[in-house]
């Protein structure tokens, strides 16, 4: 056997000391090796891969903070709370942190004291944190759910922008980038918008075998309503998450089934830090058996007990429903996948289509409002909050540049037409194909067999 490197030696120490693991998985071990080179990585682990390890362990190795830029509190309190309980020097800075504690944390960061610093994009180019970010060195910057920058970044978190310049006005530290799941064009997006230098790009393949992926068609509101009672019928013992495309439809669906006699409660973005803290823990320890929720519910939770997914409408992308059927049969058992769609003609049922409308008009009046404020943008200026939204989208489509995180200048540029993928959710729902043969060609993987056991794979043997 060949003998065992000085540096493999010194990372499977960490891992065994500090994780207690004996070996890293598979892919893990390239990863680890590729960030702690020094380098700008893109790397694509599926939910429930290890992706966490793979830029913890190396910032236990370096001299200086990582810092972690994450978008959800649920997410850094988890990983936090972890890498404290193996007395790993971590924080995470947001803004439901109790006063003292956000004093004590701010206090670290001037001491140096945190080997991983956790925040929001936000928080990291805040009045108070920057500057403090600014006077310690930082061996390397790591956003973690990356494809938000592309999912959320121009529509309402528009901060996500700004950190290719954080980057450099930092130092030029490294910067990884790690997500679960991205499209061929996300990646080059991310790629374009984080100012990424030839990354290191690893991806890992995303196929379950025991994740069993099904669509059915609803024909009426009442009929939606009846099939997703049925299901939770036949997974009454069962942990799962039920998903939603906005606030109101979680709030609603819901009440609807706390009347017939259910437990559960709705999630999102507009529901109270504690509150959601409080749904988080009563999820994970089995006092409610499901949530209904919105995107906003999932990153950074880990429940490996899961059964079963169920999307109540058609998501706004592949990549969002691929990161959140992950969030089943994380540990190996059989799990579904269940996806209601409006019936083809969308005569009958036309939700789905009045949804994919209404929000198709607010990115439409969004785009508008940006060509507005391009109109009298100076050639160069400083940012202001209430043209962040309209910055980010200029920036998103090339006609700007961000010189530092808090000063831009025009291009002449003409705009970036973002390329139009050739896959999408509809053609999910649509395709006569293995599910996961369509959901693997989307994301740019090679052609595989047939998965067998999908809902496609399953009436081809029935016939």
């Amino acid at each position: 056997m060949k003998p065992m490197s000085e540096p493999d030696r010194d990372l499977l120490c960490a891992l065994q000391t500090i994780w207690g693991f004996e070996h890293f998985r598979d892919h893990q071990q390239a990863i680890v090796e590729a960030v702690l080179a020094d380098r700008d990585v893109l790397a694509v682990l599926p939910t429930g891969g290890g992706k966490s390890l793979t830029f913890q362990l190396p910032a236990l190795l370096s001299r200086g903070t990582t810092l972690v830029v994450t978008p959800l509190v649920a997410l850094m309190e988890n990983q936090v709370r972890r890498l404290r309980d193996q007395h790993v020097a971590a924080a995470g800075l947001h803004s439901e942190l109790p006063a003292a504690e956000r004093r004590a944390v701010l206090e670290g960061i001037d001491e140096g004291r945190w080997s991983l610093l956790y925040l929001a994009p936000e928080t990291l180019l805040a009045p108070g944190v920057w500057d403090r970010l600014t006077r310690i060195p930082i061996s390397r910057i790591v956003l973690d759910e990356a494809h938000c920058l592309a999912s959320w970044g121009s529509s309402f978190r528009p901060a996500y922008h700004r950190l290719g310049a954080a980057r450099r006005a930092l130092g030029h530290p490294p910067l990884c980038a790690f997500t679960a799941t991205a499209t061929p064009e996300v990646l080059e997006a991310l790629v374009r918008l984080l100012g990424l230098v030839r990354p290191r790009r690893l991806v890992v393949h995303p196929y379950r075998p025991n994740l069993n992926l099904q669509v059915r068609w609803t024909w009426t509101a009442r009929q939606r309503r009846v099939q997703i009672s049925a299901f939770l019928e036949q997974h009454r013992a069962d942990a799962g998450l039920v998903y939603l495309r906005t606030r109101r439809g979680t709030e609603q669906l819901a009440a609807f089934l706390t009347a017939g006699g259910w437990q559960t409660a709705f999630y999102h973005a507009g529901v109270r830090g504690e509150e959601r803290r409080r749904l988080e823990r009563d999820w994970l320890n089995g006092k409610l058996p499901f949530l209904v929720c919105t995107n906003a519910f999932g990153m950074g939770i880990d429940h490996p007990h899961v059964r079963w997914v169920l999307h109540a409408n058609l998501p706004s992308a592949l990549e969002e429903y691929m990161q959140e059927i992950g969030r089943a049969g994380r540990d190996g058992h059989p799990a579904t996948a269940l996806l209601l769609a409006s019936e083809p003609t969308g005569l009958l049922d036309p939700s789905d289509r009045q949804l994919q409308t209404h929000l198709q008009r607010e990115r439409e009046a969004q785009r508008q409002k940006a060509r507005e404020v391009l109109k009298h943008l100076p050639a160069t200026g400083i940012f202001k909050p209430d043209e962040a939204l309209s910055l980010a989208l200029l920036h998103e489509q090339g006609r700007l540049i961000w010189e530092t995180p808090f000063e831009y200048r025009r291009t002449d540029r003409q705009e970036v037409v973002l390329k139009t993928p050739d896959y999408s959710m509809s053609g999910y729902v649509w395709t006569r194909r293995c599910r996961w043969q369509f959901l693997l060609a989307a994301f740019g993987l090679p052609e595989s067999d047939p998965c067998g056991h999908c809902d496609r794979c399953c009436n081809r043997h029935a016939v």
